[in-house]
């Protein structure tokens, strides 16, 4: 089954208890979440498996929980980027573990993200990033994301074309978005600042404008440099609830999302309570 068209809009991270009672139902348990959210959006991020390897029965639970035409991103293991920093064999094994324990979700897996720590220099990494995407299980779409500045240089995107990884955009606080990908944004993460977003689960922060301007980028053809879909992904901090960020882009991408109120149970009538 192939991926639903882009662009694909939705957020990172869909396990959030500021969520229950704005967005999911309040009587609604954890465990059913994931198949309340994909009745809004299409996609979704994977962000607690970058603190934890899921395994490959929970993995397989909510693969269930997903309708055919769902696309998924998984954040690859922070064992694998901060701690064994990409080198050598360990990073390797751990990637393929990763991979096999995602299996699960079969063709619904849009990409596993691969986040390198701010530390990471290119002088560091640019070869060990080389070596990890080249012995990558077969036929694993694999997105980077790079956050020091001495990665911002023309041969990234070589590089990862040549090894058939895509660019991961940043939208960060205080920042300009960099690196600029050299064809259409591909995979684009909005993200915040914790400082100027202390609460979530409600709007706080007005990024209108911002929002303008990545539906302009991300609208035309609907896919990536990759061929893969164009996705975004928002996070709680960009302003204060990534559940409505992802609507509000959505409707500027001409894609209506359903108010998630609207799809809560029916409250029983009154006298009529179990």
């Amino acid at each position: 089954m192939p991926l639903p068209a882009g662009p694909l809009v939705g957020t990172c991270g869909f396990g959030y208890p500021e969520w229950r009672g704005r967005f999911y139902p309040p009587e609604l348990g954890p465990g059913e979440w994931l198949g309340f959210y994909a009745r809004v959006f299409e996609a979704v991020e994977l962000d607690g498996t970058f603190y934890r390897p899921p395994e490959r029965a929970q993995v397989a639970v909510w693969a269930d929980s997903l309708p055919d035409r769902f696309a998924v991103a998984a954040k690859v293991p922070r064992a694998i980027t901060h701690e064994a920093r990409l080198e050598g064999e360990p990073a390797a094994g751990m990637l393929r573990a990763f991979a096999r324990a995602l299996d699960p979700f079969g063709d619904r897996l849009l990409a596993v993200v691969l986040q390198l720590p701010p530390s990471l220099d290119a002088g560091e990494g640019r070869d060990r990033l080389a070596r990890l995407l080249g012995t990558r299980p077969k036929g694993l779409p694999v997105v980077v994301e790079v956050r020091h500045r001495s990665w911002d240089r023309p041969w990234l995107p070589e590089l990862l074309e040549a090894a058939g990884a895509g660019l991961v955009l940043a939208d960060r606080p205080g920042e300009d978005p960099w690196p600029t990908p050299p064809g259409p944004v591909g995979y684009l993460r909005l993200l915040g600042d914790r400082r100027a977003t202390p609460v979530i689960g409600r709007p706080v922060r007005d990024r209108s404008a911002d929002l303008d301007r990545w539906a302009g980028l991300l609208a035309p053809g609907g896919t990536g440099s990759s061929g893969q879909p164009a996705t975004a992904f928002a996070n709680n901090r960009f302003e204060g609830a990534a559940f409505d960020t992802a609507a509000a882009l959505r409707r500027r991408l001409g894609q209506p999302t359903p108010d998630p109120r609207e799809l809560w149970p029916e409250p029983p009538l009154p006298g009529l309570e179990p």
